[in-house]
């Protein structure tokens, strides 16, 4: 079974299971509360990844028509683990607080300085053996996206989402010769979702969300899945901290060398991690 076939059934089927279960929940539910009493208008979180990578970058080259492909982590001495800050904002509107809008951000910087024990070829620019190298990979994730909630009472809120998943990334390496080379690329990909949020007490929630990507057009092709997991308890008025999980797999090809963004070639990354955050809510 292809990847993407997989990540559908594992979302169809997860979300139907947890749905059902939820939902019977939620109407032994004897709460008084009302759905505007139960769930925060706006909020605004932010916290630590502990993130773990396996990454892969293919460089093309007009000249050859071919690649050379990078485990960035081998090649360029950078740490497969990292610790890096994230956020998010959400605003609910309407009556009954069923629409949202949502930003996230999260961002990581990796360095590091290397003699090279094998030649290096990137970019069309070669980094012979016994080059002292110094690397710098920078990745940024921006994410906007908008939630409605077709199921909502005063302890389950059920979501669909569309949004965008935007990156930046730069890699730089930079030899004692002052060659360098930099690529940066940025690509709006749209995202589907569902969210659940399970209110186990009046502290104490349970928040789940899975998006999913896969996008053909022209000389592009992108996939994306993303699965976040969070224990959260409003510790104090207004404040909230919360531990949550969290799995994102994308690979990204783009086969134009003039292409507008910038990169000809592909990018594949994998990395899960552990996240612990602090959030203000109204």
């Amino acid at each position: 079974m292809k990847p993407l076939n997989k990540f559908l059934l594992i979302l169809a089927i997860s979300t139907l299971l947890f749905s059902n279960s939820i939902i019977g929940y939620s109407q032994k539910s004897d709460s008084v509360k009302t759905q505007l009493e139960s769930w925060d208008r706006f909020s605004i979180s932010l916290g630590g990844f502990l993130a773990n990578y396996n990454s892969g970058i293919i460089f093309a080259s007009e000249q050859l028509g071919l690649g050379v492909q990078i485990d960035i982590e081998d090649a360029l001495g950078l740490e497969s683990s990292q610790f890096a800050f994230r956020g998010n904002a959400t605003y609910k509107f309407g009556k009954t607080l069923k629409h949202s809008a949502t930003f996230g951000y999260f961002g990581i910087v990796r360095s590091s300085n290397k003699i090279l024990t094998e030649d290096l070829v990137l970019g069309g620019v070669t980094f012979p053996v016994g080059t002292q190298i110094k690397s710098n990979f920078d990745l940024t994730i921006l994410r906007t996206k908008y939630d409605y909630a077709f199921y909502q009472d005063d302890r389950v809120s059920l979501g669909a989402s569309f949004g965008f998943f935007i990156m930046p990334i730069s890699l730089k390496v930079r030899a004692n010769s002052n060659q360098d080379q930099i690529t940066q690329f940025t690509a709006p990909l749209p995202l589907l979702g569902l969210r659940s949020d399970f209110k186990i007490s009046d502290k104490l929630s349970l928040n789940q969300s899975i998006q999913v990507l896969y996008l053909v057009v022209g000389n592009f092709k992108g996939s994306l899945f993303d699965l976040n997991i969070a224990l959260e308890h409003k510790t104090f008025n207004h404040v909230a901290f919360g531990i949550g999980v969290n799995s994102n797999r994308f690979n990204i090809n783009i086969k134009n060398p003039d292409s507008s963004l910038g990169f000809f070639g592909d990018i594949k990354m994998d990395y899960s991690g552990l996240l612990f955050y602090g959030k203000y809510y109204l």
